[in-house]
C-alpha cells in the first residue's frame, strides 16, 4: 500500500502416529447485529502482542494471551472475537496463537480436562470451530489455509524438553504426528531432548527450524529439518564472535520469505556480559552469515531482509542493510511511555506497544510506523466488546 493512502486513511478514519479424525463442534458466532457492540475509547489498554498484514488487518491480544481482537482498519477499532471456551492460562495451559492473515486464525489451548482444544476460523473471529486434539499444545504456525504444524510439549525435566511434532494438510481436520522424543532412546533423530525449545518457525512445507537455550557455551541452540519435522540437523551462523566462549541462545527466528530468515542470537559471555549477534540466510535457514552485534536488546524485528528495528535500555536502533549497521532513532519514540513489544510487517509498516505500567502490561498504547521507525503515530484502537444476542 503507498504510503500516501494509509496515511490519509489514518487522518481521516500429543496424536499417536498417523492421521486421525477429529471431532469438530460448531461455536456460536459473536454478534454483531441487532444491539449495536459498545465502543470504549481507551487511551491506555490491555493490548499487548500485534499480528498485522499489509491490507491493515490483524490480530491482537492481551499478554497472556486470554483475550483476542481482530481489527480491518489499521487498528483504529478493535474487536472482541475470543473464542467461547478460551481459558485464562491460570486455569488452564498456554495459549498458543497462528494467523495466516487478518482472516484465518488459529488459537490452541491445553485443557485440564483434555489434553487441548484447537479453535480455527476464516472469518476473523466472527466464528469459530472447536477441534479437540489428543495431544497438547505448543508453538504452531500455519504457512497455508491447509497446512500448518504444532510443535506439541511433552514437558520439561532433569534439563530436558521433550516435544512431539504434528502437520495437517487438511485445514486442521487431521493431523499427523511426524516426530516425538522418547526417553527410553538415545535416538533424538537430530533435536536433542536437552535444551528449552522457544522459538519456531515453519519456512515452508519441507522446511523448519527450532531454536532455544542450554547451559552450553559453544553450541548454538539452532536446528532445521528439510523434510516436514521427521529428522533435523544443527545449524550455525559463519563468523560469529566469542562463539566458543558464549551461551549462544535464539532469541527468535523471523522468517521473512520461504528463502530469507534472519536469527537474533542472545550471547551470554563468561565476563557476564550480554550480546545480541544478528545472522541472516538467503536459503532457506540451511547457512547463516553474521552480520553485527547490540548489546542489551530487549526486542527486536525485521520487516524485510534489509529492513529492521531493535530496541533495549531505552533506546531504538534502525538498521536498513540487513543489520550490518545501525543507527539510533530513539528521539522519535513515545514519549513518556516504554516500548515492550514490535511487530514488522513490510520494510515500512510496522506497529510498536508501548506502556505506561510495566510492571503489570495492562496501560499499554500502540502506535504504527509507516517508515520502518523514523517516526511513530498513534493509533486510535478503539476497543469494541462485542454483545451477543
Amino acid at each position: 500500500m503507498k504510503k500516501f493512502a494509509f496515511c490519509l486513511f489514518l487522518i481521516f478514519s500429543l496424536l499417536l502416529a498417523g492421521c486421525v479424525q477429529m471431532p469438530v463442534t460448531e461455536t456460536p458466532a459473536p454478534s454483531f447485529t441487532g444491539q449495536p457492540p459498545t465502543e470504549t475509547a481507551v487511551y491506555f489498554s490491555p493490548l499487548f502482542k500485534t499480528y498485522m498484514f499489509d491490507e491493515g488487518s490483524g490480530w491482537a491480544t492481551n499478554l497472556e494471551q486470554s483475550e483476542i481482537y481482530n481489527t480491518t482498519n489499521y487498528g483504529e477499532h478493535w474487536i472482541n472475537v475470543t473464542p467461547e471456551g478460551l481459558d485464562s492460562p491460570d486455569g488452564a495451559g498456554s495459549v498458543f496463537l497462528a494467523a495466516l492473515n487478518g482472516s484465518f486464525g488459529w488459537v490452541c489451548q491445553s485443557k485440564i480436562e483434555s489434553p487441548s482444544v484447537l479453535y480455527t476460523t476464516t472469518d476473523g473471529g466472527r466464528s469459530w470451530k472447536n477441534i479437540n486434539l489428543d495431544f497438547s499444545c505448543g508453538n504452531m504456525a500455519f504457512i497455508s489455509e491447509n497446512e500448518g504444524m504444532i510443535v506439541s510439549d511433552l514437558g520439561v525435566g532433569a534439563g530436558s524438553h521433550y516435544v512431539s511434532i504434528y502437520t495437517t494438510e487438511d485445514a486442521s481436520a487431521t493431523w499427523t504426528e511426524v516426530f516425538k522424543h522418547d526417553p527410553s532412546s538415545v535416538d533424538d533423530h537430530g533435536l536433542p531432548s536437552s535444551g528449552i525449545k522457544s522459538s519456531f518457525s515453519f519456512i515452508d512445507k519441507n522446511i523448519v527450524m527450532i531454536g532455544g537455550s542450554r547451559p552450553m557455551p559453544g553450541s548454538l541452540y539452532l536446528f532445521r529439518s528439510d523434510d516436514g519435522g521427521v529428522s533435523w540437523s544443527q545449524v550455525e551462523c559463519e563468523g560469529l564472535p566469542d562463539s566458543e566462549n558464549s551461551e549462544l541462545d535464539p532469541m527468535d527466528i523471523i522468517r521473512i520469505s520461504n528463502k530469507d530468515v534472519i536469527v537474533p542470537i542472545r550471547a551470554y559471555l563468561e565476563n557476564g556480559q550480554m550480546g545480541t549477534h544478528f545472522c541472516s540466510s538467503n536459503d532457506a535457514g540451511a547457512s547463516f552469515k553474521y552480520l553485527s552485534t547490540l548489546e542489551n536488546v530487549e526486542f527486536s524485528d525485521f520487516g524485510s531482509l534489509n529492513t529492521g528495528l531493535a530496541y533495549g535500555e531505552g533506546r531504538m536502533l534502525q538498521t536498513l542493510d540487513g543489520g550490518l549497521t545501525w543507527q539510533d532513532v530513539s528521539a522519535v519514540l513515545p514519549s513518556g511511555l516504554t516500548p515492550v513489544s514490535l511487530s514488522m510487517v513490510n520494510e515500512d509498516f510496522g506497529y510498536l506497544t508501548t506502556t505506561f505500567s510495566p510492571d503489570t502490561l495492562l496501560q499499554n498504547r500502540i502506535f504504527m510506523t509507516d517508515n520502518n521507525g523514523s517516526d511513530w503515530q498513534a493509533i486510535p484502537g478503539i476497543l469494541i466488546e462485542s454483545i451477543s444476542n
